[in-house]
């Protein structure tokens, strides 16, 4: 009778603990259909840096910073970073790219979920243009390019006139923003002689159109050029040259007008019209040549001026873009990112690659070879195919496989892209 007393005590408790403690209810999961997010960068500038992306709320000062966020509970901002580099300087008509990582959140008893995929139809993006979407684990990683960033040209540094020859003008390229076209206006006195609009380089033979006596001078400023720097970049400031008289005994005859010559005409390369007085940099029929002092002019060879290597030809013409040249390919510089015929060094975005010209960090390669392979730069990994192209993305090197962040080329490792290991060299784990 005990045994069945005490089994009915316990038959008794168990009960009354199942009716104090009702078993746990499962939360509701619903699918997140949509996301919008929100990017303030009005406050950037043109020559500026990137800062830091600050996530916060609708009501924060954006003076200085870009600020992202959300626009609903059913998921928040969990990180972000930019994929454009944050160490150069930030371009005319340029759109930075920035990678966004979204978690799922909770409502009372619903815990929402992103779903496999997310394209531009349910994917909103406030203040810039939508990229890309795709899952890491539960989040959603959205790739975004902010607006365009505008701003003012920075005006040439300097207007003057050269001290070889009559009406040689030259001026100084802007060490702030600068596109290397310039509006170039000739005066006499207070009346306009000559107009020069969207000219590329930084010298001009005005002596042509110095016909009259009379005091000369002339202004320069910044200017866009592309279709791009049109729409979003700005005139500089003028910058004024001193004054140059002409006497009546020293006026021009006004031929040559057009050109950067004029005067008595000699024989020059490939059979092009050059004047006798000419020496230093000459321009002929679209090509560049360098005359000496004694008539002969610069072939098969580099010459360096001013901090910059150029190369000429067996014709005496300067080289531009890609060449073979010594066993190496080198880039020299068309007129943007200047100035023409220029050796590029380090990274260059060349006809929608990334490119790394030796700066020296090679001590088996002459400077701005082209470098292919692995590629170490203040500690990050990059890796240059055959062609010199930076790899983005999956790639097989020798026996392994890599992982090289896209838009940086930076490679991956210690992380898991996808469902994929990589160990701490970056190789795929298999």
């Amino acid at each position: 009778m005990m045994q069945w007393k005490r089994g009915l005590g316990c038959f008794l408790a168990a009960a009354v603990l199942a009716v104090s403690f009702p078993p746990a209810v499962q939360a509701d999961t619903s699918v997140i259909k949509s996301v919008t997010i929100k990017v303030k960068s009005s406050d950037l500038e043109v020559g500026d840096r990137l800062p830091e992306i600050t996530i916060g709320t609708e009501d924060q000062n954006t003076s200085g910073e870009v600020y992202i966020y959300e626009t609903s509970d059913k998921y928040d901002i969990a990180d972000a970073e930019w994929v454009t580099s944050e160490s150069k300087d930030m371009t005319i008509g340029e759109e930075p790219k920035m990678k966004v990582w979204l978690s799922p959140g909770s409502d009372g008893d619903t815990d929402y979920y992103f779903r496999g995929s997310y394209g531009s139809s349910n994917v909103t993006v406030s203040g810039g243009t939508y990229s890309s979407a795709s899952r890491d684990g539960d989040d959603l990683v959205v790739t975004l390019r902010i607006k365009p960033i505008k701003g003012t040209y920075g005006a040439p540094e300097e207007a003057y006139w050269a001290d070889s020859g009559l009406g040689k003008a030259r001026w100084k390229k802007s060490e702030e923003a600068s596109s290397g076209a310039y509006e170039v206006v000739l005066y006499r006195g207070n009346s306009q002689v000559t107009r020069l609009d969207a000219y590329k380089g930084t010298s001009y033979n005005f002596y042509p159109y110095m016909t009259k006596e009379g005091v000369y001078s002339f202004k320069v400023r910044t200017v866009p050029y592309t279709d791009t720097e049109k729409q979003y970049g700005k005139k500089s400031e003028w910058t004024e040259s001193d004054e140059m008289y002409i006497s009546k005994d020293h006026v021009s005859d006004g031929k040559g007008q057009g050109d950067t010559g004029g005067g008595s005409a000699g024989s020059g390369p490939s059979g092009s019209t050059i004047t006798s007085d000419q020496v230093g940099w000459i321009e002929q029929g679209g090509n560049w040549y360098f005359r000496y002092p004694d008539g002969t002019y610069l072939t098969n060879n580099w010459l360096t001026l001013q901090d910059c290597w150029y190369r000429f030809d067996s014709n005496g013409v300067m080289l531009t873009g890609w060449q073979y040249l010594d066993g190496q390919w080198y880039y020299l510089k068309p007129y943007t990112g200047g100035p023409k015929g220029a050796l590029a060094t380090g990274w260059n975005y060349i006809n929608g690659k990334w490119y790394f010209l030796n700066t020296g960090m090679f001590t088996n390669l002459p400077g701005g070879a082209m470098v292919t392979g692995w590629l170490t730069v203040n500690g990050k990994q990059y890796y240059l195919d055959a062609s010199g192209a930076m790899v983005e993305g999956w790639a097989k090197i020798g026996d392994d496989y890599y992982y090289f962040h896209p838009g940086t080329g930076e490679k991956a490792y210690n992380t898991t892209i996808g469902v994929f290991v990589l160990d701490g060299d970056g190789k795929w784990v298999k």
